[in-house]
């Protein structure tokens, strides 16, 4: 017998495992906003990896937000003892691994509820069964049917919205000091070489853009300054906008929503700020190789999907396909094309769209 659905009116704190990268986190934003919605006495802590939550800091459903790391032998026992020191009486995990389970189980919570997995579903007091994923779906709805099968409430806007703090805005302002005008944000990075738009292509790109952007500003963190500084080096003496390599100017997570909210639009690949951007209802054109956009599709954006391979029959995912869905394939051309495009399009209009 299935144990029965938490009323989540009946609890004083919930506590949330988070995942463990950026851009998972903030999909799992319009979940966190229903929870909220339907109880909203109930006060929400976020446990996770500091990196990717404190991108949601300054979210009005959001009582707290608490920097976890289940890393390491004593890891989940020093992550179940600081969930049970937040006081929460209730903890919904939307990681599903054994480590989030057994931390979980160490904070002695009830009840604690997540998707059923191998491994993982004994630890729990109320698991769900998880949807099937032979082809890709967006992770913004693989949390959502969580948070309705398990508290039966219904997650109805899935467009991750996130705000900033004054002190981020502050922070950006110090960080774009002598900017002015229109600004185009360029994100280089990735956390796989091959999800990467070739650095000469991105400087080719802000060459052509000319007028249409009046500043281009390179977005990564400090492990990425190489990338930067060469992009910025070949873009070096031509005609074009100027282009500022803002890591080199100290750019941090402290100001990096505050930083792209001041953009126009940005052109990334596919990380971290993407979904940041879009969460801030910044224009965006997303490039994909070998990662199967559908994976993180959100309907409402205000985004353009570029992808290495846009006739990939529909039943294959990009994922499976490295040297078909090379990200090299997409042209300078079409992503001029793609940026002209979102940037003549109305405020408030959706546009997600791939080719």
């Amino acid at each position: 017998m299935s144990a029965p659905k938490p009323d989540l009116r009946l609890y004083r704190r919930l506590a949330i495992v988070m995942p463990n990268w950026l851009g998972d986190a903030v999909m799992a934003e319009p979940s966190i906003r229903a929870i909220k919605n339907a109880a909203p006495s109930l006060e929400l802590s976020l446990m996770g990896r500091h990196a990717a939550i404190s991108m949601l800091r300054g979210h009005p459903a959001i009582s707290s937000i608490v920097g976890l790391d289940d890393r390491g032998v004593l890891g989940p026992k020093r992550y179940g003892r600081a969930l049970r020191a937040d006081g929460a009486d209730a903890v919904l995990l939307l990681r599903g691994s054994f480590r989030s389970g057994l931390t979980a189980t160490v904070s002695g919570i009830r009840p604690r509820i997540g998707f059923a997995r191998p491994g993982h579903q004994l630890l729990l007091t109320n698991s769900i069964t998880p949807p099937a994923r032979a082809k890709p779906c967006p992770t913004v709805d693989f949390y959502a049917t969580l948070v309705e099968d398990a508290f039966g409430i219904k997650v109805e806007d899935r467009l991750p919205r996130i705000v900033t703090t004054p002190e981020e805005r502050d922070a950006a302002a110090r960080i774009l000091e002598g900017i002015s005008g229109p600004i185009v944000g360029f994100v280089p990075g990735g956390s796989k070489l091959m999800k990467r738009w070739p650095a000469d292509r991105f400087a080719e790109l802000a060459r052509r853009l000319g007028s249409m952007a009046g500043t281009v500003v390179l977005l990564g963190g400090p492990d990425e300054r190489d990338l930067l500084s060469e992009l910025e080096r070949k873009a070096e003496g031509v005609e074009g906008p100027r282009i500022i390599d803002l890591a080199a100017r100290g750019l941090g997570t402290g100001a990096l929503r505050g930083v792209i909210e001041r953009c126009s639009m940005v052109v990334t690949n596919d990380t971290g700020p993407r979904h940041l951007a879009v969460a801030l209802g910044i224009p965006t054109v997303a490039l994909f190789g070998p990662t199967d956009h559908r994976w993180t599709t959100l309907k409402g954006a205000r985004e353009r999907i570029l992808v290495g391979e846009p006739f990939l029959l529909e039943d294959r995912v990009a994922d499976h396909h490295p040297n078909m869905c090379r990200i090299d394939r997409i042209s300078v051309g079409d992503v001029l094309h793609a940026v002209k495009t979102t940037l003549d399009e109305p405020q408030g209009s959706e546009s997600v769209s791939s080719y």
